[in-house]
C-alpha cells in the first residue's frame, strides 16, 4: 500500500510521486451506453452514489486507453464508467472497474484516486479503423471486444476536466467518498455511431458490463490519437 507523506505527496514502491501528475501522451477509444436505471443502481449498491437517468435509463461509458510513459510508467486500462450524482446532487463520472496491465499505476490508483484498479493481463490494438481489446485475467479471457472508428473527425480538439467520484473499500482510501476531475485534452477526434462488438466470459467486471448494457450497440463512439492532462488529488466528501 501506498504511503501519504503529506497532502499531495505519496511514497510508492521506492519513488516519491507529488500531485498533480501529468498525463503526457495516451491514446483512447470511448464508447457510450444507456442501461435501465435499475441496474445501474444495483451496480451502484454500497456505494453512496446514484445514477443519473434520462428517461429512465443511466448513461454508460466503456473506455480502451493506453498510456505512453509518465509518472505511472507504461500500460493499457480498460475503464467501466457511469454517469452517477452524490452528495448535494454534484454530477460526475464513477469508475465501477478499471483493468491495467501495470503493478504501479494499479497500487497509485487504488491509494490516491480510490479507482478500482486491478491487474489485468490485455492485448489492445489502435488500428485506423477499428479498435480491438482483449482482456484476460489468470490466462482465462474476461473480454473481447472491437470497435470501429467514427465517420466524423472534429476539426477541433477538446480542453476538458471530468467531474468524477469514487469510492472503494479497501486501500489507502478505504470507505471514502472521494471528488475530483479526470483530465480530457483530446486531439485527433473521431466521432460517430460506429459498429461494435462484443464477446463477454463470466467474470465480475463482465457481470457490471452486463448490466450498464454494453452488449448493444452504443450511442455515441469517440477515439482521439491523443489525450494529456494534469490528474490532481481529489477530495473526501462527507458521504450522506
Amino acid at each position: 500500500m501506498a504511503e501519504r507523506i503529506d497532502a499531495a505527496t505519496w511514497s510508492i514502491q521506492g519513488e516519491t510521486v507529488t500531485l498533480p501528475v501529468t498525463i503526457t501522451d495516451a491514446r483512447i477509444t470511448a464508447a457510450i451506453f444507456t442501461a435501465p436505471a435499475a441496474d445501474a443502481r444495483r451496480v451502484l449498491s454500497g456505494v453512496p452514489l446514484r445514477p443519473v437517468t434520462v428517461f429512465g435509463r443511466a448513461i454508460t461509458l466503456l473506455m480502451f486507453i493506453h498510456y505512453d510513459e509518465w509518472v505511472l510508467k507504461t500500460y493499457d486500462e480498460v475503464g467501466v464508467g457511469l454517469l452517477v450524482r452524490g452528495p448535494r446532487g454534484l454530477p460526475g463520472l464513477h469508475i465501477v472497474d478499471l483493468p491495467v496491465t501495470g503493478a504501479f499505476t494499479r497500487e497509485a490508483g487504488q491509494d490516491f484516486w480510490a479507482l478500482p484498479k486491478w491487474l489485468m493481463e490485455a492485448d489492445l490494438a489502435f488500428g485506423p479503423s477499428t479498435t480491438d481489446v482483449t482482456v484476460r485475467d489468470g490466462g482465462a479471457e474476461v473480454m473481447h471486444a472491437s470497435v470501429q472508428t467514427g465517420g466524423v473527425r472534429l476539426p477541433f480538439g477538446t480542453r476538458l476536466k471530468v467531474p468524477s467520484w469514487s469510492y472503494l473499500s479497501h486501500g489507502a482510501q478505504a470507505d471514502r467518498l472521494l471528488r475530483g476531475a479526470l483530465p480530457m485534452n483530446l486531439s485527433g477526434i473521431r466521432v460517430g455511431r460506429a459498429p461494435f462488438s462484443v464477446r463477454l466470459g463470466e467474470h465480475p467486471m463482465t457481470e457490471k458490463m452486463r448490466a450498464l448494457g454494453m452488449l448493444s450497440r452504443p450511442l455515441l463512439t469517440v477515439t482521439a490519437s491523443r489525450m494529456a492532462g494534469s490528474l490532481g488529488s481529489f477530495r473526501e466528501v462527507p458521504a450522506p
